[in-house]
């Protein structure tokens, strides 16, 4: 497994298959996919792109936190979940948010994947929400110190 830096271009394909399949495309381009301090993870598996997950320095609704990042498209290939590959980019994404002063992290994590981000010690806010397609989910954050500058080294 390869964890390294990808572009926007390349982490949409995979959003769109898995995440969102049957939605339009462009759906799956998000308004912060290329600014500037956004970063874009992919694991590989030799050539194949398995897991991405983009960081955007933004913080929650209703909230002015500027150290607050926010994870969005986080997506494993189906055949390949639960094999160490999204735990592996989110510890990366974590360091790259602590190193760049960002205390706080959050997402709104499906309710099926809810129980993999507490292992990594976010904590639920709210009740669960649905989108326009009936997916649930549930607004997730964590606490990012100094030290998580080491998170998946």
């Amino acid at each position: 497994m390869e964890i390294r830096m990808i572009r926007a271009e390349e982490a949409q394909p995979l959003r769109s298959a898995v995440l969102r399949p049957g939605v339009p495309f462009e759906a799956n381009i998000y308004p912060l996919d290329y600014d500037a301090e956004s970063l874009h993870l992919g694991a590989f598996e030799g050539d194949e792109l398995v897991t991405v997950a983009s960081f955007f320095h933004e913080p929650p609704p209703g909230e002015d936190n500027p150290r607050a990042w926010r994870l969005r498209g986080m997506v494993t290939l189906l055949e390949r979940q639960r094999k160490g590959y999204g735990r592996a980019v989110l510890l990366k994404g974590i360091a790259h948010v602590a190193r760049q002063d960002g205390t706080l992290l959050w997402c709104n994590a499906r309710t099926d994947a809810v129980d993999f981000y507490r292992t990594l010690n976010f904590e639920t806010e709210g009740g669960e929400q649905k989108t326009e397609r009936g997916t649930g989910f549930i607004r997730m954050k964590r606490t990012v110190t100094p030290a998580d500058t080491q998170a998946g080294e």
